[in-house]
């Protein structure tokens, strides 16, 4: 069973635990959550870049329930292809977590430290929170911008599992592969294609740990108790993800489309974030701009929960 303890006087006393300890225990706890529910991932991320067109269908279809996608996935592609690019997306969530939560730590411990001697409301807290988040989710996109470009393709990329020759695995096989192909073939730069909408999903996904944090409080309170148990972490993290899930997926789908190696190809072509954002509101409306919700929701609430479950495992642990 994994407890919180937030005694507000312990606090007082104590120092606050070193950035580097909760980098360590969130990259841990990322990298676990990641690897288990990747086959969800691939599926999500392929429900997302499909826009009815040919051009983008996957196995000649278009997807339309999660199971039978995973099923066409399997037998068409072989079991691998549910875990193609995992190394890529453990790679992604380790350096993004780790570059997040160190910056956000540490610019956290300074803002506590600097408004030590004032009094704060439970909403001047959250902010305090917010505003160290928001910014460091910006920072790590734009650091780690080109793992997820090439995790992304490596997703959206099919591969016939009857190809006996490693052609079948076309421009993206591996990691480095595919760094050295979209270098080649379309500039350096393009490595941070679809920055623009990275970048705006560091906003309302700054607002996850803040919230997850303000939760507890209020659980605590309510409670009148000072620690949580596993039950617990469990409803705070998954109401927490729920809300940003539920705000960011209209730009995490224009996120998946722009760095989709078929984003030029065919009537539908996606350009910029913009552009993209219209051309979709104008093709299929509210409904196209949560295309895939469904997966998403199955992938990212029980992975915030396992990492923040890990996360505070490992900080207990540490």
């Amino acid at each position: 069973m994994v407890s919180v303890r937030t005694n507000a006087s312990k606090e007082q006393r104590q120092k606050p635990a070193s950035a580097f300890k909760h980098t360590l225990a969130t990259q841990a706890a990322g990298a676990l959550s990641t690897t288990i529910l990747f086959p969800i991932d691939v599926v999500k991320m392929r429900f997302l870049s499909q826009d009815g067109t040919t051009y983008r269908q996957h196995n000649g279809q278009t997807y339309h329930s999660i199971r039978r996608a995973l099923v066409t996935i399997y037998r068409e592609e072989g079991p691998r292809a549910l875990f193609r690019g995992c190394h890529v997306a453990v790679l992604g969530s380790v350096a993004a977590w780790g570059i997040y939560m160190y910056t956000y730590r540490s610019l956290h411990n300074l803002s506590i430290a600097a408004t030590a001697q004032t009094s704060r409301g439970r909403v001047e807290d959250f902010l305090l929170s917010l505003l160290p988040s928001a910014f460091a989710s910006c920072f790590s996109a734009c650091i780690c911008n080109p793992i997820w470009l090439i995790k992304t393709r490596m997703q959206l990329e099919e591969v016939s599992a009857h190809r006996t020759t490693r052609s079948g695995l076309a421009h993206y096989g591996s990691f480095t592969r595919g760094l050295v192909y979209t270098v080649r073939s379309t500039g350096f730069l393009s490595l941070w294609r679809g920055l623009s909408a990275q970048i705006l999903l560091g906003l309302p996904n700054s607002l996850n740990f803040p919230l997850y944090e303000a939760l507890k409080s209020y659980l605590l309170l309510w409670k009148s108790c000072d620690t949580l148990n596993t039950i617990d972490i469990c409803f705070c993290s998954t109401l927490a993800k729920t809300l940003v899930t539920l705000s960011s997926q209209p730009i995490y789908l224009i996120k998946t489309r722009l760095q989709d190696h078929r984003s030029r190809c065919g009537p539908l072509q996606y350009v910029s974030f913009l552009q993209s954002f219209s051309l979709t509101w104008n093709k299929d409306g509210l409904r196209g701009m949560y295309r895939g919700i469904v997966p998403s929701l199955l992938l990212t609430v029980p992975r915030s929960v396992l990492t923040l479950v890990f996360y505070e495992y490992f900080m207990h642990l540490l």
